[in-house]
């Protein structure tokens, strides 16, 4: 059985990330299990997840070593977690979910404490930067998102540095130059995939787009290094989106 692992707690946050994975569960033919970490001998949550229908897995501890240790069972595909309060600060998220995103193997969608989860997704917003690594994370969520029939946009942000010359006189250039970047970094058939293309900052871009084009989900492939000067695109688009965000790491290239 494939379970997608929900943590939860006795704030507001709890019913927000309850019902994304219902959303992820159906993707994946999985079942939603949530877990409480329990750290004063306190499960509020439990009416939470039997109001949801959902089994509620308990552990005692350290929220940040009992959610990497379930992760780890071979039944769990993917976990959600909430940011734990106002998500737009100085701060991309709480520090259990940063620490959490950062050491746990599996694919983690990180949910604002405001976030509305549709009840089926429909659109998906996959910002692409253009390297091999970051495109092999992302194929089995494209792939995924292909056979479901949903809508994928393909966010490629140029610097000024990379735009195409061409780009605002020649509209057969132009048009050439996404099909090849598609064909590039995209393996499913792209008859559901369309490409955006902005010329700005990465990591102020990702959140607007997904506000224009109402984006049900935004899906990140990342090296899980917060360090500073690293990881901007992510901590930015965790501290602002108003949508989950699903953070996939990269594998390290073998030699």
């Amino acid at each position: 059985m494939t379970n997608v692992l929900a943590t939860v707690n006795s704030d507001a946050c709890a019913q927000p990330v309850l019902d994304t994975p219902a959303v992820l569960a159906h993707l994946l033919d999985a079942t939603v299990v949530a877990l409480h970490v329990r750290e004063h001998g306190v499960s509020a949550p439990a009416r939470v997840a039997n109001a949801a229908g959902v089994e509620l897995r308990e552990a005692s501890g350290s929220p940040i070593k009992e959610i990497v240790a379930a992760t780890k069972a071979p039944d769990i595909a993917a976990l959600v977690l909430g940011t734990r309060g106002a998500h737009r600060g100085s701060q991309p998220a709480g520090h259990t979910a940063l620490a959490v995103i950062t050491q746990t193997a599996k694919p983690v969608v990180v949910v604002p404490p405001d976030a509305h989860p549709p009840k089926r997704l429909g659109r998906i917003l996959v910002p692409l930067e253009g390297t091999a690594e970051s495109s092999r994370a992302l194929d089995g969520t494209i792939a995924l998102a292909h056979r479901h029939r949903l809508d994928v946009l393909v966010l490629h942000v140029h610097s000024p540095s990379t735009v195409p010359a061409f780009s605002d006189h020649e509209p057969h250039a132009t048009q050439t130059w996404d099909t090849e970047f598609l064909n590039r970094h995209v393996a499913v058939p792209h008859t559901r995939v369309r490409l955006l293309r902005r010329l700005g900052v990465p990591a102020d871009d990702v959140v607007a787009v997904a506000h224009e084009t109402t984006a049900d989900l935004i899906v990140l492939a990342w090296s899980q290094d917060l360090s500073e000067g690293r990881a901007r695109v992510v901590s930015e688009t965790l501290a602002h989106s108003r949508v989950p965000v699903l953070l996939l790491p990269v594998s390290p290239r073998r030699s």
